[in-house]
């Protein structure tokens, strides 16, 4: 399942390491983006062999290790009718179990559930 495309990821970083931008920059991305590291050994040498500095590695670590032991929260909200497009894994609709409706006044509920 590919990653959303605000994801920052270990490619994501060679690329814009390649592309010129600097330790700063990435290292305040890596601060301020949603991520998905690898920090396998491997990964990282693999950052090092594209000229990633070891500042920016070190907030690679830091980030994937935060978000590692941060607890995801979970908030569930009533909506009027369904959505439409949602991005993938950021929230999903439902209906609840059982009768559609009690009465034929009464709207259909869906709630959305969001993961964070």
């Amino acid at each position: 399942m590919p990653l959303p495309r605000h994801m920052l990821t270990n490619d994501g970083l060679v690329v814009l390491a390649k592309a010129g931008v600097g330790d700063g920059f990435l290292v305040d991305l890596i601060k301020h983006k949603r991520t998905l590291f690898d920090t396998s050994a491997d990964a990282l040498a693999l950052l090092a062999r594209h000229g990633l500095s070891e500042k920016v590695m070190r907030a690679v670590v830091e980030k994937q290790e935060e978000v590692q032991l941060r607890k995801p929260r979970l908030t569930v909200s009533p909506v009027g009718q369904a959505m439409g497009e949602l991005e993938e894994g950021e929230a999903i609709l439902v209906q609840p179990p059982g009768p559609r409706r009690l009465f034929r006044s009464e709207p259909e509920r869906w709630y959305k559930i969001t993961m964070r």
